[in-house]
């Protein structure tokens, strides 16, 4: 089983409420060095660690992820529920708002993966999967819909050829930015860098 957890959820509440509120800047590494000099010095704040890296907030050397970045705007819960729907994307395929349902009913989820688990571990799986989902908005469009629809108005505005038109002579330099959240779907960037060079640079 992948999933992982944190007996003490109040210090990984906390945490998260710090990042999200900017209280805390972006550090080069969230290891235990870092959480003791924020504060969470016992070792039952140090799974904090292992909680980030499952939901795809850093990465596996402990580095900040885009996503951890994304999540200190104005888009959190948006970032925390996509996060979310991939981390516990079997338990969300058998509960579509798996976020709703109750104790019992996640312990029984986690229970069919490792029917070896002790209730009490079962149930610190269960209270972290709920701490997270606090910070979660389940009823916005998913981050990934977002970067389709960029990549969507992205195309028709490079389709519209008046905006590259220049006058005889002139010669003009344009330096292109493209700054979308974080996808696994490659097929997403495939469509923004055909467009791009499609309709800018006239390739096919």
């Amino acid at each position: 089983m992948s999933y992982t957890y944190i007996v003490k959820t109040g210090s990984l509440k906390e945490y998260l409420s710090k990042v999200k509120k900017r209280e805390l800047g972006v550090p080069d590494k969230v290891n235990r060095s870092y959480l003791q000099s924020i504060g969470y010095t016992s070792s039952n704040d140090f799974p904090i660690i292992s909680v980030l890296k499952s939901i795809g907030f850093i990465d596996g050397s402990n580095a900040p992820t885009q996503r951890f970045k994304d999540f200190r705007t104005e888009k959190a819960g948006q970032v925390m529920a996509s996060a979310l729907k991939e981390t516990y994307a079997e338990l969300f395929k058998i509960h579509p708002e798996a976020h709703k349902k109750s104790n019992e009913e996640l312990e029984s989820f986690f229970a069919s993966k490792k029917p070896e688990l002790k209730k009490s571990t079962l149930q610190c799986f269960v209270d972290t999967f709920k701490t997270l989902c606090e910070f979660a908005d389940f009823g916005a469009p998913p981050v990934e819909a977002e970067v389709v629809e960029k990549g969507e108005e992205l195309e028709k505005v490079i389709k519209k050829g008046e905006l590259f038109k220049t006058p005889e002579g002139v010669t003009i330099n344009l330096n292109i930015q493209i700054t979308l959240p974080v996808t696994d779907d490659a097929e997403v960037y495939d469509k923004i860098f055909k467009a791009l060079k499609e309709h800018i640079f006239g390739g096919s």
